[in-house]
């Protein structure tokens, strides 16, 4: 009686993030949404064989599908719920006459439909909320507040819930499995189903691989040689049996070949930047410059791209690598780094992807507050990064504010501005000397 007294506040705030998000579901649906729409129709309307081959039946951002086979498979399964839910419907109508007739021809609209593919990521969101919580409470078990107030910080943030409610795009969901796995890899020490939960998010959106030099880091530090190697087997066992429906198995390493040349290099628009404020809006703004154009040294802007998020990725190493022990809250901090580094310097990066860095930076300042204004901060320029590609509902003061080059300009300064201080902060935090609490150990 007395724990489920202490966890009333808890389930308070989780039924209002949900019912918040439960608010915003029919409101409207990006653009993005009729992709998953039409991919999920076409999987039922033609099967797997050979599917990012083939053209979809109705082009919207994409001419050919790009999404890895687990994004796939959700939007497979979602996808009968609206003929499940209408069915049903329309008995209740044809059965009871006070039904209301009008909800069943809203139950048949694309307007329901697309209300449908957001639950995935809803549910990410809770989860993500969830596994937040757990993690405060490892870090701080003492305190029974601070947990609750993680948890709000994802449930109430915007750049969280506009992504998922009201655009319907599934970011969230491989964020929510690549913060599973750490987890399971500092608390539970579960270093198998840590690395099965990783390539799990991989699986769903690649935009997770930003994040892979930190984890295999830290995860070849923590476990021994024969671990390291079973896990390699086991996820790649997993990774190439996602793969079996959609590709003709040819040779053993097709699946890798259709991730890279179908999936990987086809996720983006092919510009430098596609819509991100970032480094490179200071460069090119939004000018629809192709990322393979020559630059600086009449080297490519992508190749530049991958020259700075590398010395960011090098120099997040070197400081991971100094100790025998290394804060867990360090560790948070050095995988928000990694996040934020890429948005900001890996060209062809989507206003979305800024949400990245926010979980990782929120849990490292459950240690460190001083790192608690940034998450912040950048929760409301990722919402309002967002907000500028897709503007709904439209408050036309705000848009043409954000819409105004010298602001868009001097946003993105101020993201390279936060990366320099917390890259300061992770190089003062590893410089000083590291106690056994909270602490990752070789």
């Amino acid at each position: 009686m007395k724990l489920h007294k202490q966890l009333r506040p808890l389930y308070i705030v989780f039924i209002l993030g949900l019912l918040l998000r439960l608010a915003l579901l029919f409101l409207d649906f990006s653009f993005d949404v009729n992709n998953h729409i039409v991919w999920a129709h076409d999987l039922w309307s033609r099967g797997f064989s050979n599917f990012y081959y083939v053209p979809s039946s109705e082009s919207f951002a994409s001419k050919f599908p790009n999404y890895p086979p687990l994004s796939l498979f959700i939007f497979y399964f979602i996808y009968p719920l609206q003929s499940i839910i209408y069915n049903l419907t329309w008995w209740l109508n044809v059965t009871f006459p006070i039904f209301p007739s009008k909800l069943v021809l809203f139950i048949e609209s694309r307007s329901f439909l697309a209300a449908i593919f957001k639950l995935p990521a809803i549910a990410a969101d809770l989860g993500l909320a969830v596994v937040s919580y757990k993690t405060a409470k490892k870090m701080i078990p003492k305190d029974k507040k601070i947990p609750v107030i993680i948890a709000c910080l994802i449930l109430f943030n915007p750049a969280f819930f506009y992504n998922s409610s009201l655009w319907g795009q599934i970011d969230v969901i491989p964020i929510f499995f690549v913060i599973l796995s750490f987890y399971f890899l500092f608390y539970l020490k579960r270093t198998l189903l840590s690395s099965i939960f990783f390539v799990l998010s991989i699986l769903i959106k690649p935009t997770i691989l930003v994040f892979i030099p930190v984890y295999v880091l830290l995860f070849i530090k923590s476990n021994n040689f024969k671990k390291i190697i079973y896990a390699f087997i086991i996820t790649n066992i997993i990774f190439w049996i996602s793969f079996l429906p959609f590709v003709n198995l040819n040779y053993l390493f097709a699946p890798y070949v259709v991730f890279v040349e179908k999936i990987l290099t086809k996720q983006s628009l092919p510009y430098v930047t596609n819509g991100a404020f970032n480094f490179w809006v200071l460069i090119t703004y939004f000018q629809g410059i192709k990322d393979t154009a020559p630059f600086i040294l009449n080297i490519s802007y992508r190749a530049w791209g991958y020259l700075l998020f590398s010395s960011c990725l090098l120099l997040i190493a070197r400081n991971l690598l100094k100790g025998k022990k290394v804060g867990v809250e360090n560790i948070f901090l050095a995988a928000a780094l990694s996040g934020l580094s890429a948005f900001l310097f890996l060209t062809k990066m989507h206003e979305r992807y800024l949400m990245l860095p926010l979980p990782f930076l929120l849990l490292a300042s459950i240690k460190n507050r001083k790192l608690l204004i940034w998450f912040v901060y950048l929760s409301l320029i990722s919402f309002l990064n967002m907000y500028h590609s897709w503007p709904v509902p439209k408050i036309e003061m705000l848009f043409q504010m954000i819409n105004n080059p010298f602001i868009v300009r001097i946003i993105s300064i101020g993201n390279l501005v936060v990366l320099i201080y917390l890259f300061y902060g992770i190089m003062a935090a590893l410089g000083k000397r590291m106690t056994a609490d909270n602490s990752f150990k070789t």
